[in-house]
């Protein structure tokens, strides 16, 4: 069975990988820090769940790791409900991409 084309059209590789982060939302004025869990991560976005509502086309602030000034921005470009009611699922585009050694601003902070 041949491999759909859609599984190639990723821009980069996704790497697997659970870790807290903390966004800033642009309905929040960017002013409230919210916390959301990776599911996965490259270097032009991530999918992430949470427990707060996002909506396609919002703009994020993913805040960096304690220690960095590094901030990185973007847009949400999905969103689905969990199966569970525990929250969502969303996936969010770098505004820039990352750089491949500028992966670890994503791992979790203290």
């Amino acid at each position: 069975m041949a491999t759909p084309s859609f599984v190639e059209s990723r821009r980069s590789p996704r790497g697997r990988e659970a870790s807290p982060i903390r966004l800033a939302l642009a309905y929040d004025n960017y002013h409230k820090q919210h916390e959301a869990l990776t599911r996965d991560e490259s270097l032009h976005g991530i999918s992430i769940r949470t427990h707060f509502p996002l909506s396609p086309g919002e703009k994020v602030v993913i805040l960096p790791e304690a220690g960095s000034e590094d901030r990185n921005t973007g847009r949400v470009v999905w969103v689905r409900g969990l199966e569970i009611p525990v929250g969502y699922v969303a996936g969010l585009e770098f505004a820039k991409p990352l750089t491949p050694l500028a992966g670890p601003q994503l791992r979790p902070t203290p």
